[in-house]
């Protein structure tokens, strides 16, 4: 008997003891059991027990968010000071009914494509109003937290940290302009008790792929809503380069695929397209994470353009040729005409031997009567042997004579020539005895 009543008590506390769960700055009615002689309230995580109402006392309150009409016991504004054990008791301090509040912050979850916009609030006044920061990623490993708003002012060392873009929004809340994949983490709206608000997690989605298709000579242009300081804009292709490095065009003139033009905010532009502008192309931010890929693919010319350039290639290659060759005609034949005259002997003046000539070679017997043969004379002095008309011409028997050939060979006749006066011929003489010349050497 004793165990069924004790059992039937357990059910009836079971049965008048209730929990509620609320966000923060919600509202709660409580019903009033019938009898009660007071109201306390028991803190969580504490021991310490608050009277908050008695038989025929008024309401205590400290803040004034709560109202006792008879029937509830109505709570505005929870926040987690309200969590823990709400209590009514009868006369003989017997529990008449139980209540448990846990409030937590409200959430909020947001994915987000880099580039966009987000905006989120809470319902607190301005002077009370702090919001933090819990980053992912590479700003975790720098810091844990960043304060942005304290005491509903915008703090201004945001810039140094790379988390820029940032502004109020009121009640208690910030504008977030451009998305960036450094401002994925979790969001904290806190009150003057340290008490959170609202949380919010934010995560970046995936960078945007794009994908075009173009023909050579065709214009190119993409852009993407980042601070111009923190625009980095990458090509990668044969070969890899930096276009963009923090907000500034670099020096191209080394590749192939040049002339790009700077877009604001973070953008470029290409009118002239190349072949080897083919690639991915990848806007980053200023921790290197990629909030655009446009990947370019060249149209290959089709066969009857790829027939004309051959076509025009081949005509002047061999226009080109054929210019070359000309010139090079010419300035051999224009080189042959200036050598003519240079090659050309000096007029001698005619001049008599006074001695007959030697032959360089033993002479052999030969028709006197043959004056074209050629002749080697030693050279001009002061002394002239006898003319060739002389020696020659009375048919003398020992003049010196050389082989006949019968194969034609260029012969060279001396009309009348006259050389200066040579000294005697000696074995002594040390001027040679063979005139040589440049048309004449034929020995």
């Amino acid at each position: 008997m004793i165990v069924l009543l004790v059992l039937g008590a357990f059910v009836c506390t079971g049965l008048a003891e209730k929990r509620y769960d609320v966000g923060y700055g919600d509202s709660l009615n409580l019903q009033v059991p019938r009898k009660p002689k007071s109201f306390e309230f028991t803190r969580k995580f504490s021991s310490n027990v608050t009277i908050l109402w008695k038989w025929g006392e008024p309401l205590t309150s400290l803040d004034g968010r709560r109202k006792y009409t008879g029937i509830f016991f109505e709570m505005y504004n929870l926040t987690q000071k309200d969590m823990g054990h709400y209590r009514f008791r009868g006369k003989e301090q017997n529990e008449l009914s139980t209540y448990t509040i846990e409030v937590k912050a409200k959430t909020k979850s947001f994915q987000k494509s880099p580039g966009k916009h987000l905006r989120f609030s809470a319902k607190l006044e301005p002077n009370f109003c702090n919001v933090y920061f819990f980053p992912e990623g590479k700003l975790r490993r720098r810091m844990s937290e960043v304060v942005i708003v304290r005491r509903g002012k915008l703090q201004r060392h945001l810039d140094e940290l790379g988390l820029v873009g940032f502004d109020l929004n009121e009640p208690c809340g910030i504008y977030i302009e451009a998305i960036q994949n450094t401002y994925r983490g979790r969001y904290e709206i806190r009150d003057e008790n340290n008490d959170t608000a609202l949380e919010v997690y934010l995560q970046v989605a995936d960078p945007t792929i794009r994908t075009s298709e173009l023909k050579a000579g065709a214009q190119l242009s993409f852009n993407f809503d980042l601070e111009p300081n923190d625009c980095n804009i990458h090509f990668f292709g044969e070969p890899s380069f930096d276009i963009v490095r923090h907000g500034k065009l670099q020096n191209l003139y080394e590749n192939d695929c040049i002339g790009f033009e700077l877009i604001k905010p973070c953008g470029i532009l290409k009118e002239d397209l190349q072949m080897s502008c083919q690639g991915r192309y990848e806007i980053r931010d200023q921790d290197g994470d990629t909030a655009l890929v446009m990947i370019l693919e060249m149209e290959a010319p089709s066969a009857e353009h790829s027939a004309i350039v051959s076509s025009m290639g081949v005509f002047f290659s061999s226009l080109f040729v054929c210019v070359v060759m000309r010139c090079c005609c010419k300035g051999s034949s224009s080189k042959n005409k200036t050598s003519e005259p240079e090659a050309a002997e000096p007029d001698v003046p005619y001049e008599e031997y006074d001695l007959a000539p030697r032959a360089l070679w033993d002479p052999l017997p030969r028709s006197s009567s043959s004056p074209t043969d050629p002749l080697i004379h030693n050279h001009p002095s002061e002394a002239m042997p006898p003319t060739y008309s002389e020696i020659f011409g009375s048919g003398q028997t020992d003049a010196p004579t050389f082989p006949v050939h019968s194969d034609p060979e260029p012969r060279f006749e001396v009309n009348r020539m006259t050389f200066p006066s040579a000294p005697p011929l000696s074995s002594d003489s040390t001027i040679s005895d063979v005139y040589t010349s440049g048309k004449l050497n034929f020995l």
